[in-house]
């Protein structure tokens, strides 16, 4: 999910299988964060094994 970070951009909060959050941030626009989480959402890291985390860079 995107959201704003008040006076930092965008950033994306990301909930993995197992449970566990994590928060990715220094997206510009809204627009960046939401095209990051497509680009994303259904690559091979992240299917499969819930221990291998995306690449953080934005």
């Amino acid at each position: 999910m995107a959201r704003k970070n008040p006076g930092l951009g965008w950033g994306v909060d990301i909930l993995w299988p197992d449970g566990e959050t994590e928060a990715i941030k220094g997206f510009i626009t809204e627009g960046d964060a939401v095209k990051w989480i497509a680009e994303h959402e259904h690559s091979k890291p992240w299917q499969g094994n819930t221990n291998q985390k995306a690449s953080r860079a934005p």
